[in-house]
């Protein structure tokens, strides 16, 4: 590997050495990588450049010369090593989960659809019950009361139908969202189900304060956006309560991992779990291409290749769990109105948010 490393990164060895088994997509790729998506695109503009890999058929391949340096720098051959069974997730959807998503499914088929103006992305299935399954594994919806700041997966939904938690309430933007999940909860006899109506950039109301044990996020991706969604999270919970949510590497260099870490650790709270590409979200490819997403645009423009749309999930996130050591000391005081306005959706490194 020194032969390899001398001239090419880290990111040019996780792409090589992944094609010396099979050719692989751009959105598999994308899938692979531990990096953001410009460092990814600007990688494989290299490997063109200089001749290691070709693109053909809507697949990147090894070139003659790419596999005699791969060849000479590996130790062994590729090993993929990641889970078959549990998507490398570590957990096991038994039959009362299973029974539990399939009763989501059926009662959700008229969901509303998910739409860029809240950068809504909706998660797969499998990854929904998954997300669940972990919470419930690590002890925290079971006689819990758990609030949710934004649920266009429906997770509130699934928690309900599982009959563990005492109390679920979603704040959510989206009134859509809002009236979907209270008329749900009516049909269904969700009792400990309630949607409000909440904008992150308003202050959260007294009454929710330190009244949760648990709290769940999808958050936006920019750091100040990412530090609000938590802050009002956080001061909503109890001492000891938990945090969950997801983070790219596709729209988060190591840099922005490091400052949104920091501003966590600043609030008392602690990463105790974090499990990488724990969460795959299903886009809608047209979107992607039609929209214009830079992910998409980007790679055609700085590679010079048809790239096609992507035909399975590609975009995920490692899904994080943190403890609150202390008292909850959030980032943003939660009876101030923060006003981000562009800075809450979008930053350089934002390629799969449309703004």
């Amino acid at each position: 590997m020194k032969e390899l490393t001398l001239v090419y990164n880290k990111i040019d060895y996780i792409i090589l050495r992944a094609l010396s088994a099979n050719p692989l997509s751009y959105w598999d790729i994308l899938l692979i990588s531990f990096e953001n998506n410009i460092n990814t695109i600007n990688s494989l503009q290299k490997l063109l450049k200089d001749d290691l890999i070709k693109y053909e058929n809507n697949l990147f391949y090894l070139t003659e010369k790419g596999k005699n340096l791969i060849k000479n720098s590996l130790k062994i051959e590729y090993q993929d090593v990641k889970c078959k069974e549990c998507e490398g997730k570590g957990i096991k959807i038994t039959n009362y989960f299973e029974n539990v998503l399939r009763r989501f499914l059926e009662i959700t088929k008229d969901r509303p659809n998910a739409i860029p103006e809240f950068d809504q992305g909706i998660v797969e299935e499998k990854t929904l019950i998954s997300r669940v399954i972990f919470m419930y594994y690590k002890g925290d919806i079971e006689n819990k009361d758990i609030v949710l700041i934004g649920d266009d997966d429906l997770t509130s939904i699934v928690l309900s139908l599982s009959n563990l938690p005492n109390k679920i309430l979603v704040l959510e933007a989206d009134k859509r969202l809002v009236d979907y999940i209270n008329q749900k909860a009516k049909e269904q006899n969700l009792n400990n189900l309630e949607a409000v109506v909440y904008n992150v950039e308003d202050p959260v109301k007294e009454e929710f304060l330190n009244k949760f044990d648990t709290f769940l996020t999808d958050p936006v991706e920019t750091i100040e956006g990412i530090t609000l969604f938590i802050s009002r999270g956080v001061s909503m919970l109890k001492e000891e309560g938990v945090v969950y949510f997801g983070l790219t590497h596709l729209e988060a260099s190591y840099k922005k991992w490091h400052k949104i870490h920091s501003n966590l650790y600043s609030m008392n709270l602690v990463i105790t779990d974090l499990i990488d590409k724990f969460q795959l979200y299903d886009l809608n490819p047209e979107d992607i291409v039609s929209k214009g997403y830079k992910v998409y645009t980007e790679a055609i423009n700085k590679l010079g290749v048809n790239i096609n749309k992507p035909e399975k999930p590609w975009y995920n996130s490692a899904f994080h769990r943190l403890i609150l050591i202390d008292k909850p000391n959030p980032y943003y005081p939660y009876n101030k109105q923060v006003k981000l306005e562009r800075k809450l959706y979008y930053d350089d490194e934002a390629y799969v948010t449309l703004y």
